[in-house]
């Protein structure tokens, strides 16, 4: 009977040996996360994104959101915040050696804000698409996009908004509506 026990103690401890070491193989499958939440901050400024879920690819290089929200509080004191519809989607990686987002792409009615230091809005823009690129700090907006500043409007095909020193190009079909500042005649 003590040689029955400890037969099946021993086929017990080599199957739970073996089933660890299967579930310590790192990123074997994608990874699903409910209320999803990523929080960076550096020298040059603190980035956060938030989601409904998110799917981690196995290699933990793309991560896929729904119901996305990105918030960049750059070194300037300047605060981005890019938000989707609530069906909408953002990929995003982060680059490994400075540990900030190298790129994301957001779809789905994707709205801009940014504000100064004073909580004023200084950029709006309103897009199907939006692609932001964490090397160059620059917003690409495509499908219909129409960018705001102050009380002047514009459309194109494509506008980048680099976000460090506000700059817009638009490119392709472009429209817009200029008001004069205030002071100025």
């Amino acid at each position: 009977m003590k040689r029955f026990i400890l037969s099946i103690f021993f086929l017990l401890f080599l199957s739970c040996q073996q089933k660890s070491a299967i579930d310590s193989l790192p990123y074997s499958e994608e990874e699903k996360v409910e209320r999803f939440s990523l929080f960076r901050s550096d020298k040059s400024g603190e980035w956060r994104i938030l989601g409904k879920t998110a799917a981690i690819s196995p290699d933990r290089k793309k991560t896929s959101i729904t119901d996305p929200k990105l918030t960049i509080n750059t070194e300037k004191r300047k605060v981005l915040t890019l938000q989707t519809a609530k069906d909408g989607v953002a990929e995003f990686t982060i680059d490994e050696k400075t540990n900030r987002i190298n790129s994301l792409t957001a779809t789905k009615k994707v709205i801009i804000i940014q504000r100064d230091e004073k909580g004023q809005i200084v950029f709006k823009s309103t897009s199907e698409r939006a692609v932001y690129d964490g090397k160059e700090r620059v917003v690409i907006l495509t499908g219909n996009p129409i960018v705001e500043q102050g009380k002047n409007k514009f459309r194109g095909e494509i506008i980048r908004y680099f976000v460090d020193d506000g700059k817009i190009v638009i490119t392709g079909k472009v429209k817009g509506t200029v008001f004069p500042e205030e002071g100025e005649e």
